[in-house]
Order: structure tokens, then C-alpha cells, then sequence
């Protein structure tokens, strides 16, 4: 109840989704004044007025419990009903019952799981605003994932399917980009995301509930997010713009999407690969010279590989001992998370006396 302060925290609602034979639904409960039990909320659930003091300073806060009907409205067949059960949300250190760990290899050593995931390191994580070693896109992506793909995302009754938000498509692939909003409040130049201009990105306006835009997500916010209203204020205004996709980078090295040799497939340089992987790498397809080198350094039996990547670039080491079987390289920071660009390192324990390495590349 006073912000920073541990000691006043006080249990307001235990929530509840239950499975059944035809889908899921929401139950909450309200804990009384004791702190002793929980009783069940009505069906159309329940609001509380918090005085919450912040900086020595009362600061009173709105809280809903959701009605059945408002829990169905997030946990959407579409979305798997368990939103945050996922393996993004899952792949991070944690405690659970005195124990601590990556919670992926916790719930499988506790039984959880019927097939056994592989090693944390090579799987997909959100990344938390404040992580800069990641691209500033990749933590707007994480964001706009947690808080809207429930919904924004294809299958999902009674939403315009305008854009997807599921962290694993490409930008491209979401829509979001100068895409065509459901309400634009009568402006034909209000896009989802307007590189350069926030005001007439909808997407930003509905996350602060600004310029005339109502509030989303409509449901269990009640106060702002300014670390990552700023977040994505930045990645709109400063990173956007910048960003350069294929046929943008075609037009810059060639004149012209249809200019001769500068289609993906082509080598102009000849030196084994194409524009696409050019493209992907940011070396010039026009010097045979400048593709990719990483550099290789052992220091007894520890492996360190770096090599130059753009931004929002997802990289991944595969390892062979023959150049015949290939498999990904277990080791930390290898699962491909994108890249804030730059120097890009990794390194781990050799697993034989010759070990060959290779690298998978992809855009975000």
C-alpha cells in the first residue's frame, strides 16, 4: 500500500481459470480486511478504490476484479485460455518452493511436462524493457506480445484482425507497420504505427490513452505504463525510421527492386552469397570480400565466436564434429534473441578435439 515499501503489501484477489470439457472460464476472489480468506466476487465482479501512497503522497488507485465475461473476453481459445503459460514467459530464473532455477527445467524436473523441452538456452524469452543488450525493438515486441497478442492475433472472435502481435512473426508479418486501424477516429492518415510521428500512430495513442484514443488494453489497466509508453515513443521516433527493409536496401545497392542481379536469390559478387543473406548480414553485395567473418579464439576449452550484426537480427551457432550432423550449440545465449546490433559474442566449453561451427541468421 506504500509504493516501495514490502512491508504493506496486503492480498487484494485470488484469481482462478478453470478447464473444462468445453473450454475454460474465470473465477475471483476477494480477500477480506484480515487477510484471513477469499470469498467468491460476484458475477459481475467487483471494484476497489486503493489509497496507495507513493513518494510520502496519497495516491488513490482504481482496482477491478473482471466479471466472468471479462475473463473469457482475454483468455480467448486462440490464446490457449493460460496466457502467460507459455514458453517466452516460462524461459527465466525463478524460485519455486525453495528452489531456484530457470522455471522451464524446474516444472520438468517437478513432472510437469509430458515431453521434456530442450536446454533454456537455445529457447525464446521475453526481454524486460531495461535489457539494452537486446534491441530496442525486440523489448516494444515483448511488450506488445504480453499485453496484447491475447487478442491481437488471428482466430480471435469479434477483433479486427488489422495486426498480430505474436512475438515469433516477423515485423513485417504483424501489420503494424502504416497499417490500416480499425478506428482511426476519422483520420485516414492515423495508421497503426507511423514511423517518425507518434500522434498518428494508434497503437501508441491507445497504449496512453491519448488524443482523443481510448485506453488499451480495455481490461485489468487501470494506471499507465510510462516506461513503456516511452519505450515505444522511442522505437517509433528514433528506430523506425532508420529501419531499412528488403526493398528499401534493394533500392540503395541497385536503384531499383527490379534492377538486374538484386533480387534475393542473385550474387552480384560471387562470392557464394546471396542478397538475401547480404541483406541479412549488412555487407555489401557488391565486394565479394565483406561478408561475414567470424572471428574464432580459444582459450583451453573455451570457444568464443563474435562477429559484426545489424539490429534486430536473430543469430544462432550450430556445432558438428564431422560437417555431417549439425545440432545447436548448447550454450548460454544462443537462442536467438534479437540482436541490439553491433558486436555480436558467444562462447562456450568445446565438446571435442575438432568442433566446426556455423551460423543461422534471420530478421526479426
Amino acid at each position: 500500500m506504500t509504493r516501495g515499501n514490502p512491508a504493506t503489501k496486503r492480498r487484494l484477489e485470488t484469481r482462478l481459470l478453470v478447464k473444462n470439457a468445453t473450454g475454460a472460464y474465470g473465477v475471483s476472489y476477494r480477500w477480506n480486511d484480515a487477510q484471513t480468506d477469499a470469498t467468491l466476487v460476484p458475477d459481475e465482479g467487483a471494484d476497489l478504490a486503493l489509497n496507495i501512497v507513493v513518494n510520502g503522497t496519497p495516491s488513490p488507485q482504481a482496482w477491478r476484479i473482471p466479471s466472468r465475461a471479462e475473463c473469457r473476453a482475454c483468455h480467448t481459445p486462440a490464446a490457449g485460455y493460460a496466457l502467460s503459460f507459455t514458453t517466452r514467459q516460462f524461459n527465466r530464473t525463478h524460485t519455486i518452493q525453495g528452489v531456484t532455477g530457470n522455471q522451464l527445467d524446474l516444472l520438468h524436473g517437478a513432472g510437469y511436462f509430458a515431453n521434456p523441452p530442450v536446454s533454456p538456452h537455445l529457447l525464446p524469452r521475453h526481454v524486460r524493457p531495461e535489457e539494452i543488450a537486446f534491441s530496442l525493438e525486440a523489448r516494444v515486441r515483448s511488450y506488445l506480445a504480453v499485453n496484447c497478442a491475447h487478442c491481437h492475433r488471428s482466430g480471435v472472435p469479434g477483433i479486427p484482425a488489422t495486426w498480430d502481435g505474436r512475438p515469433e512473426l516477423t515485423l513485417a508479418q504483424t501489420g503494424l507497420i502504416n497499417g490500416p486501424a480499425a478506428h482511426n477516429l476519422g483520420n485516414p492518415d492515423n495508421h497503426l504505427i507511423v514511423p517518425g510521428n507518434t500522434l498518428q500512430s494508434v497503437v501508441w495513442n491507445r497504449l496512453g490513452a491519448t488524443n482523443g484514443f481510448t485506453r488499451m488494453p480495455p481490461l485489468g489497466t487501470n494506471e499507465l505504463d510510462q516506461t513503456n509508453l516511452d519505450l515505444v515513443s522511442t522505437w517509433i521516433t528514433q528506430v523506425l525510421p532508420g529501419r531499412q527493409t528488403f526493398a528499401q536496401w534493394q533500392q540503395v545497392w541497385f536503384g531499383s527492386a527490379n534492377a538486374p542481379m538484386a533480387q534475393a536469390a542473385d550474387d552480384p559478387d560471387g562470392d557464394g552469397h546471396s542478397n538475401g543473406e547480404e541483406f541479412l548480414s549488412g555487407t555489401s553485395p557488391l565486394d565479394g570480400g565483406s561478408f561475414v567473418q567470424p572471428g574464432v579464439t580459444v582459450d583451453g576449452a573455451l570457444v568464443n565466436l563474435s562477429f559484426l550484426l545489424p539490429a534486430n537480427r536473430s543469430a544462432q551457432i550450430e556445432a558438428s564434429t564431422d560437417l555431417q550432423e549439425w545440432s545447436l550449440w548448447d550454450v548460454p545465449g544462443n537462442s536467438g534473441l534479437p540482436a541490439a546490433g553491433g558486436v555480436f559474442s558467444i562462447s562456450g566449453a568445446a565438446t571435442d578435439t575438432a568442433q566446426f561451427f556455423r551460423l543461422r541468421l534471420w530478421e526479426n
